[in-house]
């Protein structure tokens, strides 16, 4: 067999080539076929990107609050035990107001640095002292140290301010349903007790309640919102919400840029959940540059929002 054998082949073997040859150019052109009218589905993992962001995110807080959460209490221990194992003797040579006091002075009277500085917090947040008990009422300031500072204190008692006869006393709580004076109007945010049981159903305890709410709240911004004191209900707040004026002026605002953890859990509209979410968002993105970016957390929806906004600010 020479050497062309190899190269000749018979009529069947010849057309099995071509068929081949056949098969292959179809095979390539359906491949070609399929690349140019077949699109390959293109999937939108956006929203999947975005829930795993928004989730890492939560996380993030989460661990951030649960580490501040569990800062402040080792404080709050070492802070309490501090005071308790240590008799504080402060040295006050005179009476003082202590609204706006440099923090220097509280610590050369012998204050611990850290309840001058929450002290100086509570003021920066536009809280302000009217009456000696709202010194005590301080967080860290112990029953020892208001002992040494209220002799001194240039401010009124609450108890000889606003003072209530027994007759009086009697008369108030016996009578909720006396007519109101007529035209009295009382400023809602000023008000001292005295004034408040001048109001239709108001007593001595109901209007003690209202300035102690008042006082945690930082003010009223709505009559409606004496809804949430202790007690108070629609019908008794009908009889003498007529007579009421709101100044939101006095309101004090807590801002949220320089704001402690205990500065922040003393409202009642701030829970310890909450308090922790700002603080975490704030180390987590910086200072706030608008009150509603507290809304980052997952905790503070709009209704929440909505009643802290008239306590809340970004700036002093």
């Amino acid at each position: 067999m020479g050497f062309r054998d190899f190269f000749y082949f018979n009529r069947a073997e010849r057309n099995g080539i071509l068929v081949l040859l056949g098969i292959l150019v179809l095979v390539l052109m359906a491949g070609t076929a399929y690349r140019a009218f077949y699109k390959v589905p293109i999937y939108d993992f956006s929203e999947f990107t975005a829930a795993a962001d928004d989730f890492k995110q939560r996380l993030a807080e989460i661990r951030l609050a649960e580490e501040a959460e569990r800062s402040n209490r080792r404080l709050a221990r070492r802070t309490a035990t501090t005071e308790t194992a240590t008799s504080i003797t402060l040295t006050v040579a005179e009476s003082f107001n202590p609204n706006n006091l440099p923090i220097e002075t509280w610590k050369q009277m012998g204050l611990p640095p850290r309840l001058a500085q929450t002290i100086k917090n509570f003021e920066n947040a536009g809280g302000s002292f009217r009456f000696k008990e709202d010194v005590s009422r301080v967080f860290g300031m112990t029953d020892q140290i208001y002992a040494q500072l209220e002799p001194h204190l240039q401010l009124p008692s609450r108890s000889t301010t606003a003072e209530i006869p027994a007759s009086l006393s009697r008369f108030a709580e016996n009578a909720p349903n006396r007519p109101a004076a007529q035209n009295v109007m009382v400023n809602l945010n000023t008000a001292d007790t005295l004034e408040l049981i001048t109001l239709r159903g108001i007593g001595p305890s109901f209007s003690r309640r209202i300035v102690n709410y008042r006082e945690r709240l930082g003010g009223f911004h709505s009559t409606n919102q004496l809804l949430e004191v202790f007690g108070m209900d629609s019908t008794r707040l009908a009889g003498f919400k007529q007579n009421l004026l709101i100044d939101t002026t006095y309101i004090r605002r807590i801002n949220i840029n320089n704001a402690e953890w205990t500065d922040l859990v003393r409202h009642p509209y701030i829970d310890r959940n909450i308090a922790n979410s700002i603080i975490a968002i704030r180390r987590q993105h910086g200072a706030f540059t608008r009150a509603d970016q507290i809304m980052k957390s997952h905790l503070i929806t709009q209704e929440v929002f909505n009643k802290l906004a008239p306590y809340i600010t970004v700036s002093d």
